[in-house]
């Protein structure tokens, strides 16, 4: 079984060991190391608690990762003080040795960023007892730097901000979800996500799952887990949301304009791909309706009713951005931020502008003023004409209304 220290080589230092310290027990092991250093998995196993704690909750620690490995190795592992944000990690999660499943902080009872480690012999946190992490960590494996990089690429939860705890409404939902769906919140490019989100929060209108703004920095509005408010149909219960920044009506070249907003959505979709095994594929509306597993968005959502929405809109690049998700869980690195030309501004039409003929077989070229003079020669006369039938008619319902009379007269 594969064995590894929580933090990669050179990347901390042992500031406090285990035993006894301040007239009080330390029941871990303390590194100092800079805010926000990746901490790793030291042994394959199940997440008991992490991110699905309360900020703060955990006294002492403020927040931490609680990970089971009895069955792997007979331990539990206790990883402390992260910001809860950082934690990537949530109840129910198996991680494998070597995982990126959170980063350094200062939270909790501590005097400056490191990283409290506990290990707890059988059966665990919960009826065991503490041990010396020295012990258990003699025959550990040092991660290097550029292991220690493909890991965290490769466990990259799609989360930059997270404020789930915000959002009270809905409730919970079964996992795993097959289903992506890409929305838009309609709002214009350079509104922050946290701007949407204190207005759901406010309203009680809408959620999503994951919000993606132009800075690219994706925030996590509600847990995978949880329902969402985001279809109006049974898509709020069985799919998966992420809703970019941006508006429904956006052209294809705008789209590509915010190439920061659309790796942030590749990243939420390449997690979940992996997370929950989900195909890389874009859905039909027929192919959604039938049960297939993908990605889709607000416009076919509709095949489940009570919807209208058509978001992402017509443009949106799913071509660009799954194949840039694939490319994630592939560990290919982002590709430098490139903005294709803004398409030079078309002539402004005037009257004097050359326009052709929309009559089918016509060759007919003329300047837009005499197409406008066509159509009011042409509402003119068909205006009076018009006039002269209606004119008739009277006169012949006048005529048949004397014809009427003397044919009674004639009767008498």
């Amino acid at each position: 079984m594969a064995r590894y220290h929580p933090l990669a080589e050179g990347t901390g230092t042992l500031s406090s060991g285990y035993g006894p310290r301040w007239g009080t027990h330390h029941n871990g092991q303390d590194y100092a190391a800079p805010l926000g250093t990746p901490i790793y998995a030291v042994a394959d196993g199940v997440i008991i608690e992490g991110r699905d704690r309360a900020p703060g909750s955990v006294t002492g620690f403020g927040n931490w990762v609680w990970q089971d490995s009895q069955k792997e190795c007979g331990k539990d592992f206790i990883y402390g003080h992260m910001r809860h944000a950082d934690i990537l990690v949530r109840k129910g999660d198996r991680v494998k040795a070597g995982q990126l499943i959170a980063r350094v902080g200062n939270e909790g009872q501590s005097t400056g960023p490191h990283l409290h480690f506990e290990v707890w012999g059988s059966p665990g946190r919960i009826g065991g007892k503490h041990e010396n992490p020295a012990t258990w960590l003699a025959t550990a494996t040092w991660l290097n730097t550029t292991t220690a990089k493909k890991e965290e690429t490769m466990s990259d939860n799609a989360v930059d901000i997270d404020k789930h705890h915000l959002i009270s409404f809905g409730r919970p939902t079964p996992l795993p979800k097959k289903i992506i769906i890409v929305h838009t919140t309609e709002n214009t490019p350079g509104t922050s996500s946290q701007a949407i989100l204190d207005y759901q929060v406010r309203s009680r209108t809408g959620s999503y799952h994951r919000l993606v703004d132009a800075t690219g920095k994706i925030t996590l509005a509600n847990t995978d887990d949880w329902q969402t408010w985001s279809t109006g149909n049974k898509g709020n219960d069985i799919a998966l949301h992420v809703s970019c920044v941006a508006q429904a009506k956006m052209t294809r070249e705008q789209w590509l304009a915010q190439p920061k907003m659309l790796e942030g959505v590749a990243r939420v979709i390449a997690h979940w791909s992996k997370k929950y095994g989900i195909p890389l594929v874009k859905l039909s509306r027929q192919e959604l309706g039938a049960g297939k597993h993908g990605v889709a968005g607000h416009l076919e959502a509709q095949v489940w009713g009570n919807t209208t929405h058509w978001d992402p809109g017509y443009h949106f690049p799913y071509d660009v951005v799954l194949k840039r998700a694939k490319e994630i869980n592939e560990g290919k690195s982002a590709p430098a931020v490139s903005i294709p030309p803004t398409p030079a501004p078309k002539a402004p039409m005037t009257l004097d502008t050359p326009c052709k003929s929309h009559v089918a077989g016509s060759t007919h070229v003329a300047p837009l003023a005499d197409y406008i003079m066509y159509i009011d020669r042409g509402v003119y006369e068909g205006r009076h004409q018009i006039d002269q039938v209606l004119a008739a008619t009277e006169r012949i319902e006048k005529q048949n209304v004397e014809i009427l009379a003397l044919l009674k007269e004639g009767k008498k």
